[in-house]
């Protein structure tokens, strides 16, 4: 198995009684809670165990041994209020019996829709359940496993475990069948979304446009679309960890910075699938190479956030004058500047705009992020680091703050 940097944290702050991983299909989250050894596993994406579940929770719940694991718990949403009595039952018990709460969870939970969970989680469960989000491999995952993976192969397979764990898998055969089955039948038919057609060919031009400033109204135009209903798409895949809109950073002082959110995709492969590529090959010498590489980046900030618990807040900034910063990283008071280069030794150091130092105070803290090199200084506040190393660059720069 892939060794996740989400399991220590996971072991280690899992307090209440119940824990939700939640996060797209195929990243690991039933394989990662069964290394907490559970003593019974439901998984309801078997239609008797859902049918059972849904129609008798009650005495579902009454057959698992404790812990046990319940995976894709949205399928069954009447085992919510069930889950509930029990716990409080449990907590009373406890009360009386003067037992002091245990340091680990009875019911460990995966759902892969966030749109079911999360009414369902905030009626029943809050305060009882401790919930992680959990996406797919991240490249310093998969070096340390594997440290003759190329950046080619990243972007072209995304973080999708199994894509790594069995490499006979033909890439393409794979990628389709989670749009149809996850995409396509959990989230959009799921939502109640009639036009599938036109809703994968948005899908489609949104992944031309990742690492873009979107512009909805050009997009909604685009895909013969009402701009009310490309929201509320854009809503469904944000909330289910397809895309991020990157929002622009926004002050009283910054008045002449653009308003636009910047698109990416929080995998690649996914996007590269939903660009046309077929080979890892022709994706990297393609056009579409550098913005791919940029959501790359974007994904491994993420990634390295959720799997650390980090609270760090992650803008972008474009001013009228065509004045860019990738991103900005920002974490209480302190903010790092980072810009994205695909190539090596066309790094350099760069200088905030007019308005950016006008906007932000010094000292300013800044990187460029490359594909590959080691990491070196290129100016007196700005370092080089190459994608392996920026999650753990990160964590360091967050623990000296």
């Amino acid at each position: 198995m892939i060794k996740r940097d989400f399991f220590p944290t996971l072991k280690a702050t899992h307090s209440l009684e119940a824990v939700l991983v939640w996060g797209p299909r195929q990243v690991g989250k039933s394989t990662l809670l069964e290394l907490l050894e559970p003593k019974t596993v439901a998984i309801l994406d078997d239609l008797q165990q859902r049918t059972e579940a849904q129609a008798d929770p009650a005495f579902f719940l009454g057959k698992q041994s404790l812990p046990c694991l319940i995976d894709e718990i949205q399928y069954a949403p009447n085992l919510f209020p069930e889950l509930k009595l029990r716990i409080d039952a449990s907590r009373r018990t406890a009360l009386r019996q003067n037992i002091a709460p245990s340091a680990t969870a009875s019911y460990y939970l995966t759902g892969s829709n966030r749109t079911l969970l999360e009414a369902a989680t905030r009626e029943s469960l809050a305060g009882r359940c401790t919930l992680f989000e959990l996406h797919g491999l991240s490249v310093a995952e998969l070096l340390r496993y594997d440290s003759s993976i190329v950046l080619q192969t990243i972007l072209f397979k995304g973080g999708f475990p199994e894509l790594y764990r069995r490499i006979d898998l033909p890439v393409i055969g794979y990628i389709n069948d989670y749009i149809n089955t996850f995409v396509e039948r959990d989230l959009a038919r799921g939502a109640g979304i009639e036009k599938l057609g036109q809703f994968l060919t948005v899908l489609q031009l949104l992944a031309a446009r990742t690492g873009q400033y979107l512009v909805t109204s050009e997009l909604a135009q685009a895909a013969g679309v009402d701009q009310k209903t490309i929201t509320s798409w854009l809503n469904l895949l944000q909330r289910n960890f397809i895309v991020s809109l990157v929002p622009p950073w926004s002050s009283n002082l910054s008045k002449r910075v653009t308003k636009m959110a910047k698109l990416h995709f929080y995998d690649t492969g996914l996007c590269a699938r939903l660009q046309g590529h077929q080979t890892a090959e022709t994706l990297f010498n393609s056009p579409h190479a550098g913005s791919l590489f940029e959501s790359l980046v974007f994904s491994e900030i993420v990634k390295t956030r959720a799997n650390f618990l980090q609270s760090w807040q992650l803008w972008t900034w474009r001013t009228k004058e065509q004045h860019e910063i990738d991103f900005i990283l920002q974490q209480g008071e302190r903010l790092l500047f980072i810009e994205v280069k695909l190539g090596i030794y066309g790094a350099k150091d760069f200088h905030l705009d007019p308005v950016a130092q006008k906007e932000f105070r010094e000292p300013h803290q800044k990187i460029v992020v490359t594909a590959g090199g080691g990491m070196m200084p290129l100016g007196p506040s700005t370092m080089r680091i190459p994608i392996h190393d920026l999650g753990a660059w990160l964590l360091k720069w967050a623990s000296e703050g």
